[in-house]
């Protein structure tokens, strides 16, 4: 049976540092390349689907009344469709965890660990992240709430810091060319909105309860993480040549100087990535491995699957193919997999609802 050993602030903390180092990290420069400059004008207009899907991810919570999802379906669905859930959201949460450490490798190749070996940066990287992961999921949440503070305060610094470089101007005109790039945004946006559902997995280990007001910041907190970088890079750079930039909210750190002699502060952001990078993965790989293992073996289990995304990250997948992967396939086929996953379960709620005599 799963101890309840965090409270709701934890939960709140954990979507901000996962979905949050998703939309900063991964989807920023998926949605410059889908609006280009018309970007911050998606991020903005994509508030309104993201309250919309905070808000029913939080009825559905309310309705499974910090049941585990996987109790639920074995009581309301077939054992066919609850096999077949466990082992696709399994799944889903262990490639995220691997498109996070491939992201991370390509960059801090790219930056900062050119001349070592790719197997010493993934295999430390990882031994952290087992560690996080066999500790459990309080282990996670409290590292999640110590990082926190810090990741914010560098966010601010570098967003204030580098003020004197922005130019504002360089946001308009908005719909130059026509309203599609901006329907393509919202597209995107979203997808990175829709991870909120992560938390249904998580409310078993849950000591009290979630409020939808604090959800509700959360969501606007993961909009601030997306636009806040999304228009310094434009202000900065130009959409031009924010759109080239594969991670252009950590490129605004190359800017960023202090005082005449200090230039160079990009150093800060390493913590920032990695912070992030290692709670995602951790939380990730704490979900998967709850989801297809049983009590018995968890711990070779979990041993297994983060050699496989280990060999998985060393094999040879150069950036670009990687980058177009990502934007053509992954954000699209994961929104429709959670959309799905949402839908199912409204329809349980609604089934058990009526098999209870009770309304919507």
């Amino acid at each position: 049976m799963d101890q309840k050993v965090i409270q709701a602030v934890h939960i709140y903390v954990l979507i901000i540092m996962n979905t949050g180092f998703m939309v900063h990290v991964l989807l920023l420069p998926n949605i410059l390349t889908a609006s280009q400059r018309d970007a911050w004008v998606s991020v903005i207009i994509s508030v309104v689907p993201c309250i919309v899907w905070t808000l029913f991810i939080f009825y559905i919570y309310k309705k499974l009344d910090k049941e585990d999802i996987i109790a639920f379906l074995k009581k309301w669905s077939t054992p066919f469709v609850t096999y077949i859930f466990t082992i696709a959201f399994g799944l889903y949460f262990i490639f995220n965890a691997f498109i996070t450490v491939k992201f991370t490798v390509i960059w801090a190749k790219a930056n900062y660990t050119h001349d070592i070996p790719n197997i010493v940066v993934v295999s430390l990287f990882t031994f952290i992240c087992i560690f996080a992961t066999y500790k459990g999921i309080r282990t996670i949440s409290t590292l999640a709430l110590l990082f926190l503070p810090f990741v914010t305060f560098f966010g601010i610094f570098v967003g204030l810091g580098n003020t004197s470089n922005k130019n504002y101007e360089l946001l308009f005109p908005i719909f130059e060319s026509g309203y599609r790039n901006t329907l393509n945004g919202i597209l995107y946006t979203s997808a990175g909105y829709l991870e909120i559902i992560v938390f249904l997995f998580l409310t078993p280990y849950l000591k009290d309860k979630l409020k939808a007001k604090w959800l509700l910041l959360v969501g606007v907190i993961l909009i601030m993480l997306t636009l806040g970088p999304l228009m310094g890079a434009i202000a900065e750079f130009g959409s031009v040549e924010a759109v080239k930039m594969r991670n252009p909210a950590y490129e605004q750190w190359k800017l960023l100087r202090f005082g005449y002699y200090i230039t160079r502060l990009d150093f800060l952001s390493i913590f920032q990535w990695l912070s992030g990078a290692m709670i995602r993965i951790s939380l990730c790989l704490f979900i998967g491995y709850k989801l297809i293992s049983n009590s018995k073996h968890q711990k070779w289990i979990l041993l297994s699957l983060y050699s496989m995304i280990v060999f998985g990250t060393l094999i040879h997948w150069d950036a670009t193919s990687f980058f177009y992967f990502i934007y053509k396939y992954y954000f699209p086929i994961s929104s429709l997999f959670l959309l799905s996953a949402a839908i199912i379960l409204l329809f349980l709620i609604i089934k058990k609802g009526k098999g209870k005599g009770e309304t919507l």
